[in-house]
């Protein structure tokens, strides 16, 4: 049953990069909480299951298609999901990683690595931003955009220079957004999460990597999708009303430690 503190039943988010991972664990407490989802992942299959889960816990569902990188396709998703629905409430900018590259130093790095990887953490979140911003202000009844950045925007992560760097821009984003969004009555905050628990995290890592950076973690463990999502539903409710422009560490406290992990992403 939704917690009428959360005021979240029937509110309509659009989660980019739900298909798996910590944008399906996102998704999937926004529907526990009432809301409706919109499960946008670049793979079709993926979206459609997710989907499929979340109506399962009894809200309406739209599972999209869609390369956030590229400005149109996000366009679409959010005219589709207004369509459907009448409205939109809340924006997850969730898609991010790798994308499948290498982790490389900046010397042994060509310039391939850093567009692909900014143009995936930070130029797409920045083109949803900016779409999810304008359908608000058209309705005119404010709204929540939470960010996902990570614990590498704000720690140096060897090897993942344009990971670090476009997520640091992910927060800095964030803040000049709420300033300028202020007005529209809506809010942007963002979550900087240490390891997360996804199948994609530790790609390209051997097996061992996973329980080192455990180690490093003063609660025991890596983060939980669940986790993550535990946060963006405290971003988005009326509890926060009065929180924007903020930047959330979910990271099990490896942030208050002097402990540097293995780089995870």
């Amino acid at each position: 049953m939704p917690n009428p503190l959360l005021a979240l039943e029937g509110k309509v988010a659009i989660v980019t990069g739900s298909g798996q991972g910590m944008g399906r664990g996102i998704a999937s407490m926004l529907a526990r909480a009432g809301a409706c989802p919109v499960i946008v992942d670049l793979v079709a299959e993926r979206a459609n299951a997710v989907a499929k889960e979340v109506e399962a816990l009894g809200v309406h569902s739209l599972a999209l298609h869609a390369d956030v990188r590229k400005p149109a396709e996000v366009q679409r998703i959010v005219d589709a999901t207004v369509q459907k629905f009448g409205r939109l409430d809340i924006g997850v900018s969730n898609v991010g990683g790798l994308g499948g590259q290498k982790m490389s130093t900046v010397l042994d790095s060509d310039e391939s690595f850093w567009d692909s990887v900014v143009e995936l953490n930070l130029r797409a979140t920045y083109l949803c931003d900016r779409a999810f911003a304008k359908a608000m202000i058209a309705a005119g009844n404010g709204g929540a955009i939470v960010n996902i950045a990570s614990i590498s925007g704000l720690r140096a992560s060897v090897r993942l220079s344009p990971y670090g760097a476009a997520k640091a821009g992910v927060m800095h984003l964030t803040q000049t957004l709420a300033m300028e969004l202020a007005p529209h009555r809506i809010r942007v905050n963002c979550i900087a999460p240490a390891s997360v628990d996804t199948p994609d995290t530790f790609e390209h890592q051997p097996p061992e990597q996973k329980a080192a950076a455990a180690k490093h973690i003063p609660i025991g463990r890596l983060g939980r999708p669940e986790d993550i999502g535990g946060v963006v539903l405290m971003l988005v409710s009326p509890l926060t009303a009065y929180v924007t422009g903020q930047t959330v560490l979910a990271d099990g406290g490896l942030s208050c430690t002097t402990a540097r992990p293995p780089s995870s992403g």
